[in-house]
């Protein structure tokens, strides 16, 4: 005798388990998922750190951005900043750091809220970068500035700027290529790790 239409509806079992239960399960989950990215984004700087100015942090945040939003990036960035300090020590770079990475993290939940698309993903990549080489000038001419008060800040910025100009140039570029390959594959990736959180 064949089951009825009703029998044979797929049955999920309810999670019965106590509120707060499900609140710590999620509280750790949430923690983990954290850990992990700023481990990632440690990490993989580390591992391409043998090649100047060229890394996939940037499209890391911004994949994490895209995916997970705000509240995952943004505290994955700063945790991820305070890891380098503990690695490499405090110095110029550190004020830089913390404006610069958590603020692509901003502008990039903002910019992929909606659709993805990889040309306006490499633009912002370019843009970004470009500003990360004029904010490293500021932050380097400030720092300098604290102990030569009669530094002329203007003259000093500008040479700093272009005796870094080669290694900005080499960051834009990559980031624009690695951003282009590499921005929707991960995103895709992302996509498959959060939904199969959401049915855990």
């Amino acid at each position: 005798m064949r089951n009825s239409p009703r029998e044979e509806e797929p049955f999920e079992v309810a999670d019965v388990r106590p509120p707060k239960k499900r609140k710590g399960r999620l509280a750790a989950e949430y923690v983990v998922k954290v850990a992990v990215m700023s481990a990632l984004l440690t990490a993989l700087k580390f591992a391409l750190s043998f090649v100047p100015n060229v890394e996939v942090v940037t499209v890391l945040v911004m994949v994490y951005a895209a995916v997970f939003g705000a509240v995952y990036v943004l505290p994955a960035a700063i945790v991820f900043c305070a890891v380098e300090i503990a690695i490499y020590g405090a110095g110029s770079w550190v004020i830089l750091y913390f404006l610069y990475w958590p603020l692509l993290a901003a502008v990039s939940c903002v910019a992929f809220s909606g659709k993805r698309n990889v040309i306006a993903a490499a633009a912002l990549a370019a843009v970004m970068s470009a500003f990360f080489g004029v904010l490293s000038a500021c932050c380097d001419t400030l720092y300098v500035a604290v102990g030569f008060p009669d530094l002329d800040l203007g003259a000093y910025w500008v040479a700093y700027y272009i005796r870094g100009l080669w290694f900005d140039l080499v960051h834009i570029v990559s980031n624009v290529v690695v951003v282009s390959a590499l921005f929707i594959p991960l995103c895709k990736a992302g996509d498959r790790i959060k939904r199969g959180g959401t049915r855990s």
